[in-house]
C-alpha cells in the first residue's frame, strides 16, 4: 500500500510540474520549473441573459517558468458577442422596438506573473500570489490573487481571494468619458483523483462588481469540473451555470444578474508542455 502511495504522490509531482493548474478558474499555488514551457488554448461560451446573448471568448497563453518559485505567461485574448437589443437599466429586458442581431469583436493582451510564497510539498498549505495587467485598445485592467492550496495524493481544495480593478473609455456626445470597476471574487475549489491522472470535481465563484463606488450584484456560480493529464497535455473542462444572486439592486433586481452576466458558462483548457 505504501508503494502505491509512493508512486501515485510521484505521478502527481511529475504532472504538478509541468503544469500549474487543476480547474479553469480556480488557481493553485505550485508554478512551473525554472525553464519550463507551457501552451495553454481556451475556449469560453457564455450564454443566457433576459435577452438574446451568445459570447465566445478564446486565449491563448505562453507560460514559462522562470525560477522553481516565479512564472510568467503572455495572453492573446479574443472576443466575440452576438446579441440583440436591451434596455439594461431595467434588468437587461429585451428591447422589443429594435430588430436583428448586433456582433461585436474585441481583441487584447494579458500579461501574468505568479510568484509562489510556501511550497505545498513541505508545508501543510501551498500560498502564492498572482497578479495579471490587460490591455485594450479602450481599456486597462489589474487583477490580483492571493491563492492558498492544500491537498494529498486523492484530493486537491483551492481558495483564490481576487480583486480586478479596470478603467475604461467612452465617448458620449462627443466627449470622453472614463470609468472604473472593480470585481472582487471568492473562487472556492475542490477535486478528488480516482486515478493520478484523472480527476472529477466542483468550482464556486462569487463573483461581485462595484462600479464608481456602488456594489451593482453578487452572482453565485457553481458547477463540475473534470481533469485529465499525460506526460504531454491537459484537458480542464468546467461546466458553470449561475445559480442566484446574493446582492439585489435596482442595476441587477432578480434572483439571477441576466443583465450583466450569463446563465450559463462552459470553458474548455487544453494545455501542451513545450
Amino acid at each position: 500500500m505504501k508503494i502505491v502511495i509512493t508512486l501515485s504522490l510521484c505521478f502527481i509531482s511529475i504532472c504538478l510540474n509541468a503544469q500549474d493548474r487543476q480547474f479553469v478558474h480556480t488557481y493553485q499555488s505550485n508554478t512551473l520549473q525554472r525553464g519550463a514551457i507551457d501552451l495553454e488554448i481556451w475556449s469560453t461560451w457564455r450564454t443566457g441573459r433576459e435577452y438574446f446573448y451568445n459570447r465566445l471568448d478564446s486565449r491563448i497563453e505562453f507560460e514559462v517558468g522562470l525560477s522553481d518559485k516565479l512564472q510568467t505567461a503572455l495572453y492573446l485574448n479574443s472576443s466575440h458577442k452576438a446579441f440583440g437589443a436591451s434596455i439594461d437599466t431595467l434588468g437587461g429586458i429585451a428591447d422589443t422596438t429594435i430588430d436583428g442581431i448586433t456582433s461585436e469583436s474585441e481583441f487584447s493582451i494579458s500579461s501574468e506573473w505568479k510568484l509562489n510564497l510556501i511550497d505545498f510539498n513541505t508545508s501543510p498549505f501551498g500560498l502564492a500570489v498572482y497578479t495579471e495587467f490587460g490591455f485594450a485598445p479602450n481599456e486597462f485592467e489589474i487583477e490580483n490573487k492571493i491563492i492558498l492550496d492544500t491537498r494529498n495524493e486523492k484530493n486537491t481544495f483551492a481558495i483564490n481571494l481576487v480583486n480586478e480593478y479596470a478603467t475604461k473609455f467612452e465617448v458620449v456626445k462627443g466627449k470622453k468619458i472614463r470609468s472604473w470597476e472593480a470585481e472582487p471574487e471568492i473562487d472556492l475549489a475542490y477535486m478528488h483523483f480516482f486515478k493520478p491522472n484523472l480527476g472529477l470535481g466542483l468550482e464556486i465563484r462569487n463573483n461581485n462588481e462595484i462600479e464608481n463606488n456602488k456594489w451593482n450584484f453578487s452572482a453565485l456560480f457553481a458547477g463540475p469540473t473534470l481533469f485529465y493529464t499525460t506526460s504531454n497535455y491537459f484537458l480542464i473542462l468546467n461546466i458553470l451555470p449561475q445559480w442566484a444572486n446574493l446582492h439585489k439592486t435596482d442595476d441587477a433586481p432578480n434572483n439571477r444578474v441576466l443583465n450583466a452576466r450569463e446563465k450559463l458558462e462552459v470553458r474548455l483548457l487544453w494545455g501542451f508542455n513545450l
